[in-house]
């Protein structure tokens, strides 16, 4: 009897952990499905960026509204009571509900019909994104140990790059399937031409996927939180202000490195076009699987790479992050100059498998050195004065270049090099100002957990 009930004592707080951390990896599977859904209609629309401008006669800028601003603006204006929402209420039902919008919202691209059709879709997809990727990251560092952290977050920006190859892949593979249906004339609508198909398709599995997380994933108990009612945006304004020596330079790093992304990613497929006459059809399937197999390895390296360092440096996550986009910075520059499109391609996927390593770090860093109950608005923050702000301009800052500097679309490679060379080098300064106050933060956190 002794011997049995001391098996029984050792054996169910084992069952017991082993369940909790099948519980914690679903749900960090199921956010990284959420991540892939977020990201189809980005790189659906930079697809057909030529289709775009034919058909409804729009100019480089005017698209490239569409690309960041239309969808920036209105993510700045749902991101803070989203994530406040995240922070004191129930993340899954924020994300679940956030998903069935934007979901909707992209099946609408099939019907608009010109400039302010597109704008207005736009403006609640980025409305409503705000709030999943905050309160999706909040989650995951709740529902996994702190140092496997970058593993999940790996795991859940691989959603993130399976969403944006996806989108090319699948993307170019229906308008080459679509390549022969006629526009459609719907009364009382208008005419749907073929590539606006896609945005129909692409919309439908958002909302079925909205009702499986909320159905099935659990909303994990918040670890270390003294604030069950949260905390108000001036208090998170507050801390990040009190820890200024590690946010500013941070925050900066972030907003320059965002800007090369949106900025080379919105226009690559238009750069294949232009410099190697490779269409969408051509173009996307292999710059989405270029971009998945390269930056998918360079996730899981910077992961294994953290975990290494982790062991000898305390400043294991932002070294990584440092040194992830520094490496493949040259790599960037040089790739939109290549005499051929596959040497650019094998440029761009080197550059990308090395910034890639940085992403997973650049989640774990953010949740760790702050306090539980204002995880989603601190990444909220984030995410507005980075992605918001690069994501708006961005993109129409290289359509600015190429209307008014190069003066020509064939130009277009230059003023990509031009870019990157420009803005890489000072985010990678910033990238190093953060590696002692960041040091001295993970310390304090952990001594505050034991």
């Amino acid at each position: 009897m002794t011997e049995s009930t001391g098996d029984g004592a050792i054996g169910a707080p084992a069952k017991a952990s082993a369940a909790s951390s099948r519980i914690g990896w679903y749900t960090v599977w199921m956010t990284s499905i959420v991540a892939v859904m977020s990201q189809l209609d980005r790189g659906i629309l930079a697809l057909f960026v030529q289709p775009m401008k034919r058909d409804f006669d729009l100019t480089d800028t005017q698209v490239s509204f569409l690309l960041g601003f239309a969808f920036t603006l209105f993510y700045v204006v749902g991101g803070p009571p989203l994530s406040r929402l995240a922070d004191n209420g129930v993340r899954k039902t924020v994300i679940s509900g956030c998903l069935a919008i934007w979901s909707a919202a992209t099946a609408c691209c099939g019907i608009a019909q010109n400039f302010w059709g597109f704008f207005v879709s736009r403006a609640v997809i980025g409305g409503t994104e705000s709030g999943c990727g905050p309160a999706s990251l909040s989650m995951i560092a709740d529902a996994v140990p702190r140092n496997r952290m970058p593993l999940a977050y790996a795991l859940y920006n691989s959603g993130f790059l399976g969403g944006q190859a996806l989108s090319l892949v699948i993307g170019g593979l229906l308008i080459g399937l679509l390549a022969n249906v006629q526009p459609i004339h719907l009364t009382g609508i208008g005419v749907i031409h073929n590539w606006q198909l896609v945005f129909m398709i692409l919309g439908v599995p958002g909302v079925l996927i909205a009702a499986l997380f909320l159905i099935t994933v659990p909303e994990p108990p918040r670890h270390g939180g003294t604030r069950p009612k949260g905390y108000s945006l001036r208090e998170v304004i507050g801390f990040i202000i009190s820890q200024r020596a590690y946010h500013l330079p941070f925050l900066i790093a972030a907003l320059l490195a965002t800007f090369q992304v949106y900025g080379l990613g919105a226009w690559m497929p238009a750069f294949y076009e232009r410099t190697y006459g490779w269409g969408p059809a051509i173009s996307g399937p292999l710059i989405g699987m270029f971009t998945l197999i390269s930056q998918t390895i360079g996730l899981f390296a910077g992961a294994r790479l953290a975990d290494l360092l982790d062991r000898r440096h305390d400043d294991a996550n932002m070294r990584v992050y440092f040194l992830a986009f520094t490496l493949g910075l040259p790599f960037g520059v040089i790739a939109p100059l290549m005499p051929n499109p596959w040497v650019a391609l094998s440029c761009f996927a080197i550059s990308g498998a090395l910034g890639a390593m940085g992403s997973p770090v650049f989640s774990a860093a953010l949740q760790i050195t702050t306090p539980n109950e204002m995880r989603s608005q601190v990444t909220a923050l984030y995410f507005i004065v980075a992605n918001a702000i690069a994501g708006s301009l961005g993109p129409t800052v290289v359509a600015l270049l190429t209307d008014f500097v190069a003066h020509s679309e064939a130009d277009l490679r230059y003023v990509l090099s031009g870019y990157r060379l420009v803005l890489g080098p000072v985010a990678s300064i910033f990238m190093w100002k953060t590696l002692a106050p960041y040091a001295r933060l993970y310390r304090e956190r952990i001594r505050q957990d034991q």
